[in-house]
């Protein structure tokens, strides 16, 4: 309303000096053009803020839009699309949660985030405070996957906490540009080490997680960036592992990776859509990189990019019977030394099923060669024989693997998952060599995880979670080893 008010004053204003403007050449001629000028420029600003404050409005007023007409029609509660950035807001959360209205109407009275190019910003993250603890030897003590073999400098066990899987991230929006909307966004965390300094191991070093650029055109949208693999969309729910996403090297493919994807939805009656996706990938493998510098991969001294596609039928919109379903596939080549190039593939598969109006279920499965790279075969793609350096031989890794989650959500602040997954190396291909062994440690047959957790959030601010984890690990050679762990979290999200 003060911006209305201020573009009549300042019309007026123009008016009136217009009407002052001598007829001759008088020496105040430049002086009242300034003003004018000057005058013009505010009243543009105040457009541009009427302007900001009608979108504002609107947003506002889509958000508590009532529902009910869907709602009383639809069996199921509709499941945003894999991949989509949060769940749409209907009437009856805003009712259960008077704090969101409060929250929204305050947004449109902040101070937003001011960037050179003056396009809108937002800050957002999650600040993670998580204590945990176990009864065996573990790879990473605060997120653990693997449980390692008892040894005179491995703990059998320990406590401890952390903040390191603290998030910051940040949205931008860009102008139009040959028809598409633009955006961005970005995200890093706390997890990148420990620097080797007294008491650095609560300190924490700053990491890149993710980095994307989109162009929307509506139906076709193009992604470059550094993210999930788009073959492999999901993510098991947790606030236990954030800083790697749960179930790493149990069946879930999730290691961010440099990526170019375009993708096309094709929609259809009654709610149903085709999606299709395809897009190169750097061919990340898992070894490990030098403190400084950047050393090519295996994958990357291929010369060759990988390739990779998804295909997936969505229904999550579907007034019946929602979800989302979909196929992809990986294809990158490896150069080892002076090794004959292997193949790297896999065949991925994910599901995202709503049960009822309380129960989801949703998973992913992928079977495959030398997908070390991508989080599969146990962080493995090739073996070679043990005591033998440099290298005299070397053979890729067959693997299969895969998780499933059942989701319980009685009402918008509570849940309780239940979550197993599993990711094995081939025998046969264990078997090539008589004493295999593997980049950083001896080769593993299977790994696997399973865990239930329970998060409570009280308003859109908080959260707290409780969790607890099995986890298993067999060796190529030898007995299995397992081990529990438990974590307590406590989360502000902003």
């Amino acid at each position: 309303m003060k911006a209305v008010v201020f573009s009549v004053i300042a019309l007026l204003s123009i008016a009136w000096a217009e009407a002052q403007i001598p007829t001759d050449h008088s020496p105040d001629i430049e002086r009242v053009q300034q003003e004018l000028n000057d005058t013009r420029s505010q009243l543009a600003l105040a457009m541009r803020q009427v302007q900001e404050l009608k979108r504002e409005v609107e947003e506002l007023n889509a958000i508590v839009r009532p529902a009910a007409t869907a709602s009383a029609t639809a069996p199921f509660a509709p499941v945003a699309p894999a991949g989509a950035a949060a769940a749409a807001v209907t009437q009856t959360a805003a009712d259960e949660d008077p704090a969101f209205l409060a929250a929204k109407v305050d947004d449109l009275h902040q101070s937003k985030v001011e960037s050179e190019s003056k396009r809108p910003v937002t800050v957002n993250g999650l600040i993670l405070f998580n204590a945990y603890g176990g009864n065996r030897a573990v790879d990473v003590a605060d997120r653990p996957n693997l449980v390692l073999p008892s040894s005179n400098y491995r703990s059998n066990g320990s406590i401890g906490a952390t903040l390191r899987q603290t998030i910051l991230g940040i949205d931008a929006t860009g102008p139009r540009i040959f028809g598409a909307e633009t955006s961005a966004d970005a995200s890093i965390d706390f997890s990148g080490g420990s620097p080797t300094t007294s008491y650095g191991v609560a300190a924490g070093l700053l990491r890149l997680r993710t980095a994307n650029v989109h162009l929307d055109w509506g139906t076709t949208r193009l992604h470059i960036g550094q993210d999930t693999p788009f073959i492999s969309p999901l993510s098991p729910t947790s606030y236990a592992t954030v800083a790697e996403p749960a179930l790493s090297w149990s069946g879930n493919l999730w290691v961010w990776t440099p990526q170019v994807m375009v993708e096309r939805q094709v929609g259809s009656a009654e709610g149903n859509s085709l999606l299709i996706q395809g897009g190169l990938m750097d061919p990340l493998t898992e070894e490990r990189p030098p403190f400084q510098g950047r050393q090519p991969t295996a994958g990357e001294q291929s010369r060759m990019p990988a390739f990779a596609g998804r295909i997936a039928w969505d229904r999550s919109h579907a007034q019946r019977f929602p979800l989302v379903m979909g196929l992809g596939g990986y294809r990158a080549r490896q150069q080892y030394e002076s090794f004959p190039s292997i193949a790297s593939w896999t065949i991925n598969s994910d599901l995202l099923l709503p049960l009822s109006r309380f129960f989801q279920v949703s998973g992913e499965w992928y079977t495959g060669q030398a997908a070390g790279g991508l989080g599969g075969g146990i962080a493995t793609s090739v073996i070679f024989p043990e005591s033998t350096e440099p290298h005299t031989a070397i053979h890729a890794l067959r693997s299969t693997g895969g998780w499933g989650q059942l989701k319980f959500t009685p009402n918008l602040r509570f849940e309780v998952n239940g979550v197993v997954g599993q990711d094995e190396n081939f025998g046969q291909s264990l078997r090539f060599f008589s004493n295999p062994s593997a980049y950083y440690g001896g080769a593993l047959k299977k790994n696997r995880t399973a865990f239930g957790n329970v998060i409570y959030k009280p308003n859109s601010f908080l959260l707290f979670a409780l969790e607890y984890r099995r986890l298993m690990t067999e060796p190529a050679l030898g007995s299995s080893r397992s081990a529990g762990w438990v974590n307590i979290a406590a989360g502000v999200r902003f």
